[in-house]
């Protein structure tokens, strides 16, 4: 099995390559070597325009001669041939560049040869033989390339898959980083809430807070009582409905009473604290209506709201817990004034709102983490499957296990 690091696997793999195909690159150089000296005689033959050029041809006729003779270098200096790093991509680009050439020799000469082509007759005709031994080479070349060439083109693909690993490895390295950073801040984070919470518990084992509490404990058991003995909406909504349609008179009903009572029963009850005057007319006309069967409900619904008003004008103890409910609120609002005089509430509001703060950047930070594992998940699964296929065929080239130990900074 051949084993070999990532960072040492291309020096090696080329040399690989070239040794199993020495002879097709041994041919292609030869080739490369022609195509070099038949550029390099296009050249000589542009010296040999010059030279003639000095003595046979007029000044003006001169300047196209010169231009003929830059232009044409020009082209072939951008020409790079291959020498060190020869492969299927550099000599492609080496035939696309002398299509090229060809292309614009023929334009430069269409435009300049006929100002001075009767005293050059002799270095055209030189021109054309090596250009026509270049485009003999560039066919010989183009052939190579395409029926000799193509198992080693194959080889030599594979390193072009290379640098996706370095970028994989990258990106895995960067999110590792990124993921243990999030995880510091995570642990940061759940170690402030449990610091916080803990302040939190202290504060409010303050006896003004018991006491808060315990207040506010009594007023929600008085107002689940208050809401029980009330507890008739559907007939108030359908009274309210039927008088809102005319269908059923009741002038002694204040009807917009009767809508801000539907939203908010015992604010209204606390308002009229005193004999719940417009409470007891509007009890008093309900039930005179469900009594006449006036409203469309169901009997044991009827029955029952019948009972409900009964037993407050029975029982009268709905003022009493009217009147409870305002004495609960007083009592609360007196013990938060006491909170806030001891600057407790300062404190508390500082706490819940470092807590809530804490709460969001945690959560931020931990949607991030998770966020950031599943792209460094990904390109772990990536990599593997890009390695395990690229050993594969790196394998099929080299007839022999290939192992690439990819090691990550972390």
């Amino acid at each position: 099995m051949i084993e070999k690091d990532l960072e040492d696997f291309e020096e090696f793999y080329t040399e690989k390559i070239n040794s199993i195909f020495s002879k097709v690159k041994r041919a292609s150089k030869k080739i490369l070597l022609e195509i070099r000296d038949n550029l390099i005689g296009i050249k000589v033959c542009l010296d040999h325009f010059i030279e003639v050029g000095k003595d046979k041809i007029d000044q003006k006729s001169r300047k196209s001669l010169n231009f003929f003779s830059d232009r044409v270098r020009k082209e072939i200096d951008e020409i790079e041939i291959p020498e060190e790093e020869i492969n299927y991509d550099s000599i492609t680009d080496l035939l696309n560049s002398i299509k090229k050439l060809f292309t614009n020799i023929n334009e430069i000469a269409r435009k300049s040869l006929p100002k001075f082509q009767k005293e050059v007759q002799p270095q055209i005709k030189e021109l054309n033989y090596i250009t026509r031994k270049l485009n003999k080479n560039q066919a010989v070349l183009d052939e190579f390339l395409r029926k000799k060439y193509t198992e080693l083109k194959n080889a030599e693909y594979l390193l072009k898959k290379l640098p996706k690993f370095f970028t994989l490895k990258d990106s895995i390295e960067n999110s590792k980083t990124v993921l243990e950073q999030f995880e510091t801040e995570i642990e940061e984070r759940k170690k402030s809430e449990e610091d916080l919470n803990t302040k939190l518990v202290e504060l409010e084992k303050n006896n003004l807070f018991k006491e808060l509490e315990n207040a506010r404990d009594k007023l929600f058991q008085l107002q689940i009582v208050i809401n029980d003995e009330i507890s008739f909406k559907k007939a108030l909504k359908k009274f309210k409905f039927e008088l809102e349609k005319n269908t059923i008179q009741a002038p002694s009903v204040d009807l917009n009473y009767l809508r801000d009572f539907l939203k908010n029963p015992i604010g209204m009850l606390i308002a009229e604290i005193k004999g719940l005057p417009k409470f007891t007319s509007l009890m008093v006309q309900l039930r005179h209506t469900l009594e006449e069967n006036r409203l469309n409900l169901k009997s044991d619904t009827k029955q029952r709201t019948i009972e409900q008003i009964n037993t407050i004008f029975e029982e009268k103890t709905l003022q009493e817990n009217i009147e409870k409910n305002l004495q609960f609120r007083e009592e609360i609002k007196k013990i938060e004034e006491k909170i806030e005089v001891a600057g407790l509430a300062k404190k508390l509001d500082e706490l819940k709102n470092k807590i809530s703060s804490n709460a969001i950047k945690l959560e931020h930070v931990e949607n991030d983490h998770n966020r950031k594992n599943k792209d460094y998940l990904r390109y772990l699964n990536a990599l593997k499957a890009e390695r395990e296929e690229f050993q594969a065929l790196a394998e099929d080239v080299l007839n022999e296990s290939v192992k690439i130990n990819i090691v990550f900074a972390f």
